[in-house]
């Protein structure tokens, strides 16, 4: 049976929670081993107006040791899990839009394991319908499947992201997207690539989803 409720789904790492210390100080850890310079304060101001692909020919990382870099990331993450926040306002919108009857969950590129991890750590596991582990550049592959799964029509859905590939993402599937303002990438190189949203705090959603769905769901239907 069809599935009604409206989805909203969020990336993770800098749209919930505040991961970039943890990310910086792990990329930062392997920079010897897999041949690439440190990055400090001033870079990392420079990198915030670039895509993923542009940060990673930068980098001059060669393209077959992505994969293992980014797995080794993940790895070392959960060696960082306690230092990292959820940003200010997220657990009250969390629970507003649950409250409110939106479906939940997360497709990220983080593990499953470190995001449930956080989760649980702050006590809203149950509040996310479903979590997925996408690989960097799958996020729209990983989104389209989940809108088939559970039965959700492109203009019931919305991606939630801090970053040009999260907008990549949605756009390569024709859902909406909202870009937040805080995270990796600096709000004028979101705005650049034409969300149909930006905000710049977390409680700002609920009036921005009023604009997208003047009359919210008001019960949260069984999966």
């Amino acid at each position: 049976m069809r599935n009604n409720s409206k989805l909203i789904i969020f990336d993770f790492d800098g749209t919930l929670a505040d991961t970039l210390g943890a990310l910086m100080r792990i990329s930062n850890r392997l920079a010897p081993e897999f041949g690439y310079s440190q990055i400090g304060d001033e870079q990392l101001a420079s990198l915030k107006y670039l895509s993923s692909w542009e940060i990673i020919k930068l980098s001059k990382v060669a393209l077959w040791k992505l994969p293992f870099l980014l797995k080794r990331v993940k790895e070392e993450f959960p060696g960082e899990v306690r230092n990292v926040r959820l940003f200010p306002g997220a657990i009250e919108l969390l629970n507003t839009l649950k409250l409110q009857g939106y479906r939940l969950g997360i497709v990220s590129s983080n593990a499953e394991s470190n995001i449930r991890s956080l989760l649980s750590q702050n006590h809203i596991e149950h509040l996310f319908d479903f979590v997925n582990s996408a690989s960097t550049f799958g996020k729209g592959k990983a989104i389209g499947k989940l809108l088939k799964q559970y039965e959700c029509s492109k203009s019931d859905a919305i991606y939630i992201g801090d970053e040009i590939r999260d907008i990549q993402a949605a756009r390569s599937i024709g859902i909406r997207v909202v870009a937040v303002g805080w995270g990796f990438n600096a709000p004028t190189a979101l705005i650049d690539r034409q969300p149909d949203l930006l905000i710049t705090k977390p409680l700002a959603l609920i009036n921005a989803l009023a604009r997208f769905y003047p009359t919210p769901p008001t019960h949260l239907a069984c999966l």
